[in-house]
């Protein structure tokens, strides 16, 4: 494997994994204070923005730092956060195929593919911002 693929490569592994561990710590939030507090979807509305400002500022971070193509890292740390983030739902907690792909589902109301798609262009953003 060349060593500039090997280099997007392991960016991405590791903005998918430090982007799956922000969700992972938002999520215990979500569950254990936001909605006992605030109700189901107000808790899951509050946590939205915390966790992909996290994502994002982790995003730009790489981004400022990685010598590889921005977006492909972005994408590819998509993909990674999405591998996690399905093995868990599914292998381990047992979700439904059904309600899990329901949080991917605009028209309901899902703003989980709003933060993936913000989480994609971070690292492009930080790229930017290191060349001033």
């Amino acid at each position: 494997m060349p060593p500039a693929l090997r280099r997007t490569l392991l960016w991405a592994l590791a903005y998918g994994t430090l982007g799956f561990a922000a969700g992972f710590a938002f999520g215990a939030l979500r569950e254990l204070v936001l909605i006992p507090a605030f109700g189901d979807r107000t808790g899951h509305l509050l946590e939205f923005p915390m966790v992909t400002a996290a994502a994002c500022a982790i995003g730009v971070w790489i981004g400022r730092r990685s010598s590889g193509p921005a977006f492909a890292i972005g994408v590819l740390g998509v993909v990674v956060l999405i591998a996690f983030e399905s093995t868990m739902a599914l292998g381990f907690m047992r979700v439904s195929l059904t309600d899990y792909l329901a949080g991917y589902d605009l028209t309901r109301g899902a703003l989980f593919p709003v933060g993936l798609a913000l989480m994609a262009f971070a690292p492009v953003i930080g790229r930017k911002f290191s060349r001033r």
